[in-house]
């Protein structure tokens, strides 16, 4: 799953108003961010099978970056890293950014066909195979980005920032093409391509949310102290 995660992320963003959405970002794609780590250190694997242009998804070995129990250690480590970091209700910046790293694994078992393990390779494994039906699997996560910004709205308001409402909306839709892009790949990437992926989105949209956001934090900060 790729833009349905943000979405997540961005709707969940009412429980922690004074939160910027850069760490609810980064904590919904801090699973990929890992699984870039770890394919670059030879500890996680890709591969693709060879009618990629027509199944479109790639078929991993990642049981440190997305399995259930390491994911419950990662979510713990971020959500104490945000409630450190966060100058305002750090008690909703911990439980929110944790929850929203285990989130992780439940979104992607809804679409990977070979399964997240809970706990080692050989364990028992969540994957409903939505991917298989790839169309079906990009209108629901285009329902959940659009439902995600209409939630933003709601909880930035009409007297937020323009810059903050436009411009998440934007960073949303951005990140929904580059998943449907999926759609449209013609050979399948090689796995450090994906890996150095897996790093810079993340990175990347976590930075342009944090800046797109500041001004909308900096009011409800001050309407709220």
């Amino acid at each position: 799953m790729g833009v349905g995660h943000a979405a997540v992320a961005l709707g969940a963003a009412k429980f922690a108003p004074r939160l910027n959405v850069a760490w609810l970002f980064f904590a919904a794609f801090l699973a990929d961010f890992l699984l870039g780590i770890f394919i670059l250190a030879g500890l996680e694997h890709a591969s693709f099978p060879a009618d990629m242009t027509t199944r479109h998804y790639a078929l991993f070995t990642f049981p440190w970056s997305h399995g259930l129990v390491p994911l419950l250690l990662w979510g713990t480590l971020f959500g104490a890293l945000a409630a450190f970091a966060s100058r305002a209700a750090r008690k909703a910046a911990f439980w929110l950014a944790a929850a929203l790293v285990v989130s992780h694994f439940f979104l992607d078992g809804l679409v990977h066909v070979a399964g997240l393990p809970i706990l080692g390779e050989n364990s028992p494994k969540l994957g409903l195979g939505l991917w298989r039906n790839m169309p079906l699997e990009l209108a629901l996560e285009s329902l959940m980005t659009l439902a995600a910004i209409a939630l933003y709205w709601k909880m930035a308001g009409p007297a937020s920032p323009r810059l903050s409402r436009y411009g998440i909306a934007l960073c949303m839709l951005l990140l929904a093409a580059m998943t449907w892009s999926a759609l449209f790949i013609t050979a399948p990437p090689p796995p450090q391509a994906l890996a150095y992926n897996c790093l810079i989105v993340p990175v990347f949209f976590a930075g342009l949310a944090w800046l797109l956001d500041r001004k909308r934090v900096l009011a409800a900060r001050a309407a709220s102290p």
